[in-house]
């Protein structure tokens, strides 16, 4: 059992922490269920990618990224990759 402080805070124990990979500044959501019972859930980056979010797509081939760095920036000279075995 944890004690609330004055000002409303709760340890939460670094064991917890631990297991939810949270340092000591980090962010995280609370939500109250219908049984009045706290939900502590680690706060992802926006950034952060789920790991099987590109599962089904196949990686770009060399050719492709030279295409897809000439268009976005268009001024570069970039020079496509020889794809000759000899």
């Amino acid at each position: 059992m944890e004690n609330v402080a004055s000002n409303g805070r709760i340890i939460i124990p670094q064991k917890w922490r631990k297991l939810l990979g949270l340092d000591d500044d980090a962010r995280v959501e609370l939500e109250l269920n219908d049984n009045k019972e706290i939900i502590v859930k680690k706060r992802e980056h926006p950034l952060e990618i789920e790991d099987d979010l590109f599962a089904d797509i196949e990686p770009f081939t060399e050719v492709e990224l030279m295409d897809a760095k000439q268009s976005v920036f268009p001024t570069q000279k970039w020079s496509k990759p020889n794809l000759n075995d000899d």
